[in-house]
């Protein structure tokens, strides 16, 4: 993993910073905190493949894709990897890890494809939240709202089939501001089978039965949501 220190070149700020302040996990800090947590910070730039951090790991940043994607996984007993989340650009992770016992991590990290992550020091990130209560009350609304989103990710994966699960997938990735209606497939397909708990095959099935019901057209690496209503209208039948 090759980094950086903090200080890029004015481009390079140019090109960030709006996507940093718009971060939820930095939207709360003063602009003069914001500033210092810049100026400690560093850009790990990653290769395909990359690791950023292993399990059990000690956590001695917290992250934010800034541009690329980052994959969240466990490796099951027969080494295989289980995609817990994706991680796309102007999206923050791992700080949860700062709160668990040893400050370590629980999951590995590494790039879908080319990638660069900003990694803020946990030290620094920590002593803001001891100078200011509303900073803590602030990233504890973050975190829980996290433990609501992995709440109901449990419930998606438990109680509803693969189709529910694609199509909550493809209308949750719509709603981010780099996609209208066509989603960039931008990592492999088994990749997202794995994230949504689906064999490959079963997703391509999926995949084509919703084309045929012309609820979304397929073309090569993107999908074109056609009919967004009628796919909520699935959803809240529970298909």
């Amino acid at each position: 993993m090759k980094s950086q220190p903090a200080n890029p070149p004015i481009t390079f700020k140019t090109r960030i910073i709006e996507l940093l302040r718009h971060t939820p996990l930095l939207q709360a800090f003063s602009p003069q905190q914001f500033t210092i947590l810049l100026q400690h910070s560093k850009t790990h730039y990653l290769k395909e493949g990359e690791m950023l951090f292993r399990q059990d790991e000690p956590l001695q940043e917290v992250f934010i894709c800034l541009s690329g994607c980052i994959k969240l996984f466990h490796l099951t007993a027969d080494g295989h990897e289980k995609i817990i989340n994706i991680i796309p650009p102007g999206q923050n992770f791992a700080e949860a890890m700062l709160f668990t016992e040893g400050n370590r991590c629980h999951m590995n990290a590494a790039a879908l494809k080319q990638a660069e992550v900003l990694g803020i020091p946990a030290v620094q990130f920590l002593a803001f939240l001891n100078e200011s209560p509303l900073l803590c009350f602030n990233v504890m609304g973050l975190l829980s709202k996290r433990i609501q989103w992995l709440l109901d990710e449990v419930d998606r994966l438990s109680l509803h089939n693969a189709t529910f699960r694609l199509i909550y997938f493809l209308l949750e990735t719509h709603q981010h501001p780099d996609y209208c209606n066509i989603i960039s497939l931008d990592v492999p397909k088994h990749v997202i089978a794995s994230r949504l708990s689906v064999r490959p095959e079963t997703l391509s099935r999926i995949l084509k039965n919703l084309a045929k019901q012309d609820l979304i057209a397929l073309h090569d690496h993107k999908i074109e949501l056609v009919d967004i209503e009628g796919l909520k209208t699935l959803l809240s039948h529970g298909i």
